[in-house]
């Protein structure tokens, strides 16, 4: 049985219902998504991009750049449906909706850049690294952290020598998850931060072999395509392809996630 059809039916499913935000804490700006959501499910959906971007400018949410990519998408707007998309990945890596509404955007975009095989290693980390994460990561460290001194603090308490050892082994490996949280916290943190990734906004640029408009052009970009950014200079930026191909892109052609 083909199940191509289906996969593309609960796409586009998912496409025509906006996000909900979760949870009952009423904030300063939950009539804000209220209202965006409503003009979407109106078919406002200009009206409803507007109202999301407005938001996005005073807090940072996944369901808002969610249903804004869906928004800019019914719009045809394939780099500004791009932007928002990889934003809420940043927020919520992984999402189950999100991948497949980027796969759907995908196929709309005229470059065709396959991804170097990385044997899932590095989508199975990204997984792990995010606004959402970071949370997690705090806890973890904080409770590991306190379990170590709490064990430290109980080793001297022993007076045989094997309790003494393995009390102490107990601390020292608290004490090393404590870093590891640490660790995927700073990361989750520093991924949110200023941009690594750029999507072209224009409908078609130049990428080239330095930064400058005489640097030999090795290839083009089309709206909607992303890539990793490398360096950021005074009118250009370096980026690379999800492909390994490296260049220069005009500054003014791309926006950073």
């Amino acid at each position: 049985m083909d199940m191509k059809p289906l996969l593309l039916a609960a796409t586009w499913l998912l496409l025509a219902m906006p996000s909900r935000a979760g949870g009952n804490q009423e904030t300063d700006w939950t009539h804000s998504f209220d209202a965006a959501n409503a003009a979407y499910e109106a078919g406002q959906h200009q009206e409803a991009l507007d109202q999301y971007e407005a938001l996005l400018e005073e807090v940072s949410h996944f369901s808002s750049e969610y249903n804004a990519g869906n928004a800019a998408y019914k719009l045809g707007k394939l780099g500004v449906a791009r932007l928002h998309y990889e934003r809420a990945s940043l927020l919520d890596p992984g999402h189950d909706g999100l991948e497949a509404n980027l796969a759907l955007l995908e196929s709309k975009i005229v470059d065709r850049i396959a991804d170097v095989p990385t044997l899932g290693l590095k989508d199975w980390l990204r997984s792990w690294l995010g606004a959402e994460q970071l949370r997690g990561w705090l806890l973890w460290a904080m409770v590991c952290w306190c379990l170590a001194w709490g064990l430290w603090m109980a080793r001297w308490r022993k007076t045989r020598p094997a309790s003494r050892s393995t009390v102490g082994f107990l601390g020292a490996g608290s004490m090393v998850l404590a870093c590891i949280g640490l660790a995927g916290a700073y990361a989750s943190h520093k991924r949110i931060q200023a941009p690594q990734r750029v999507v072209v906004m224009v409908d078609r640029t130049d990428v080239r072999s330095t930064p400058s408009s005489s640097g030999t052009v090795l290839f083009q970009l089309h709206q909607g395509a992303a890539a990793c950014l490398l360096h950021d200079t005074e009118g250009w930026r370096e980026i690379e392809l999800d492909n390994g191909n490296v260049g220069w892109i005009s500054r003014d052609a791309v926006e950073g996630v």
